[in-house]
Parts: C-alpha cells; sequence; structure tokens
C-alpha cells in the first residue's frame, strides 16, 4: 500500500519510484473540487498503466486499511453517506 505523496500532484510519485516500490494499493489524501486540481492525471495515469488500485479521500471518502501483517481489510467512510 502506498500513500501517494503531495496530495497526487504530477511531480509527486514518478515511474521508476512506482516501479521500485511495486505497490497493489495508492491511497491519495485530497480534497473535492481542491483548487490545485489534485490529483493530477497525470499521477493517475501513472498508477493506472501499473494497474495499481486507487483509493482518493475526495471521491471514497475517509480510507482506513488494517492489516494483520499478512492480509489486509480496506474499509471508507464518506459523510456524505449520513
Amino acid at each position: 500500500v502506498l500513500k501517494v505523496g503531495h496530495h497526487g500532484s504530477s511531480t509527486s510519485t514518478c515511474d521508476d519510484f512506482l516501479e521500485d516500490v511495486s505497490p497493489d494499493y495508492a491511497v491519495i489524501m485530497c480534497g473535492t473540487d481542491n483548487e490545485y486540481g489534485h490529483p493530477h492525471k497525470q499521477t493517475l495515469d501513472r498508477l493506472s498503466a501499473l494497474n495499481i488500485k486507487v483509493f482518493r479521500t475526495d471521491t471514497d471518502g475517509t480510507v482506513f486499511v488494517g492489516t494483520d501483517g499478512k492480509t489486509l481489510a480496506w474499509g471508507n467512510y464518506n459523510a456524505d453517506d449520513n
């Protein structure tokens, strides 16, 4: 699991880094309709090209991941759902 740097800006997560780390999942923390346009399309395209499943706080709400060291458990909480 990779926590994507700087809200998913275009320069935060380069191809070489992604290939070295080789995450299965990525979490991007950014606000809805933020003035900086995060996450940037370039970053989303990089993640997609490597088949990395993306969770985003702007679209998925608060993202939770837990582990016992062997397996992952995912959840989310979206305030709009309440």
